[in-house]
């Protein structure tokens, strides 16, 4: 290969090659497996995929109004609220890559990869979560007691086994007076290494219920509610009666929740939803499907057998076809399939199956630029300009068709990602990513490759006698 001088703003290109080369493959180490250099989609990883409603008969938290009965712009700023709540309660329970979203106007899309336990899901995401204290007027002893409210104002609750509770309709305190849930176990010799969630109030809290234990008798039963159940229901004793006449403190941390056999996992999820807050507005799953964790894992086998077969192929295309000049494309191919991985572990994006539908477009979109390029080159050469010349000239002349093709492609992409759901935003996110790539790919490397590496040499092309 013949000697080429290397000008100032030729090091600049090499050195941004190398910077870019080097940064991408950092970012996709280790290579393999693919779940370890990228984010997986609910598609590859397997999953939960539910979409919620809100229940339009139930009133919402804080109001005398139903769902139904609010405007459109109240209802969007409610379901914006419980889309917040959720997303905290996903990221406090440790589910990577959760996607909660809006999705067809009163509905909520939630996207749970990874996720193995669909009921856990269910729970967390599924209950509402409003915690009440509530003072009870009568109590059952076994599921099947008959009691009845005698007034109004009372209502008929049940625990977890069924056991009936006639309790006043009055709410003493919410969960809008925690501070904090954490999960603990019994100190009971009988009931040791049952779980139970230690509730922490704030001070304001703590000293509202410290007027409530004040206003109470002893022997009273205090019901703890979650969503409609009675969790547990414990006497007032004179224990806690002095404590609270001493003052908030001393009952900002003694309050638990223990009812019934409460295992690990319940007892972590409930004591999320109650730090994360009660959903404004009562939901119901709609939809749910589940994506198996081997039907993923085919999904993926298939996805990648298909990128690299089309990749094998292309490579032995272009050498076949182009000779040196091929080994100029498929370098730059390379390059670009590392930019498009590193691209998407570097921002945290999640790839999907259309997101490998993507990339295999990218690969033909990576050659196609290499072939306007190369076929100008050709025809330049044929003229009779030296092999330098024909280079330079075809590059010059390519731009135009390049720019036309590959903009177009990205404003799509762009579209795409704005209005599209989430398998569309995946196939954009990779396409988009693509068609950057490609550009820098054609345009930087392979440029440097054939004017400072002595591939212009190699132009399979013979110039034309005049």
């Amino acid at each position: 290969m013949a000697h080429h001088h290397f000008t100032r703003n030729d090091w600049i290109r090499v050195l941004v090659v190398v910077a870019v080369t080097v940064a991408a493959l950092f970012y996709v180490y280790p290579f393999w497996p693919l779940d370890s250099v990228v984010n997986l989609g609910l598609d590859l990883q397997g999953g939960v995929r539910m979409v919620l409603e809100p229940d339009p008969d139930q009133e919402i938290l804080g109001t005398d109004k139903t769902y139904s009965e609010l405007d459109d712009e109240t209802k969007t700023t409610v379901l914006n609220q419980a889309i917040s709540i959720l997303d905290n309660r996903v990221n406090q329970y440790g589910l990577t890559n959760p996607e909660i979203r809006l999705f067809g106007g009163d509905r909520i899309l939630v996207n749970l990869p990874g996720t193995t336990d669909p009921e856990d899901a269910r729970r967390l995401i599924g209950q509402t979560a409003l915690l009440e204290f509530r003072r009870v007027v009568e109590a059952g002893e076994n599921p099947l007691d008959t009691i009845s409210p005698t007034s109004s104002s009372q209502e008929l609750l049940r625990n977890r086994e069924g056991v009936p509770y006639i309790v006043s309709r009055e709410v003493l305190l919410t969960g809008a007076a925690l501070a904090d849930a954490n999960v603990t176990t019994t100190n009971q010799i009988q009931s040791a290494s049952q779980y139970q969630i230690q509730l922490e109030f704030t001070q304001e809290g703590a000293q509202r219920f410290a007027a409530i234990m004040n206003q109470m008798d002893v022997g009273d039963f205090l019901a703890i509610i979650l969503d409609g159940t009675v969790y547990s229901a414990p006497t007032i004793t004179e224990s806690i009666k002095s404590a609270a006449a001493q003052g908030w403190r001393n009952v900002i941390d003694r309050t638990t929740i223990s009812g019934g056999a409460i295992d690990r996992d319940e007892a972590q999820i409930l004591a999320i939803a109650l730090r994360a807050g009660a959903l404004p507005v009562a939901i119901k799953i709609a939809e749910e499907t589940t994506v198996g964790p081997s039907l993923g894992a085919d999904s993926i086998r298939r996805g990648m057998m298909t990128i690299v077969i089309g990749f094998a192929i292309i490579l032995l295309y272009m050498f076949a076809f182009y000779r040196l000049l091929g080994v100029v494309a498929n370098l730059a191919l390379i390059l670009n399939m590392l930019i498009v991985f590193a691209a998407l572990s570097a921002f945290g994006a999640v790839l999907t199956l259309p997101g490998i539908a993507g990339i295999i477009l990218t690969i033909g979109m990576t050659v196609d630029a290499n072939v306007i390029i190369f076929e100008r080159v050709k025809e330049e050469r044929r003229t009779g300009k030296s092999p330098l010349a024909a280079v330079r000239a075809g590059f010059e002349k390519s731009l135009s068709t390049l720019f036309d093709a590959n903009i177009t492609t990205l404003i799509t992409a762009f579209i795409l990602l704005l209005l599209g759901t989430g398998p569309i935003r995946g196939f954009a996110v990779t396409l988009g990513i693509g068609v950057i790539g490609s550009l820098f790919c054609a345009l930087v490397a392979s440029r440097l490759l054939m004017e400072k590496m002595g591939f212009s040499n190699f132009i399979p092309a013979k110039v034309i006698e005049s």
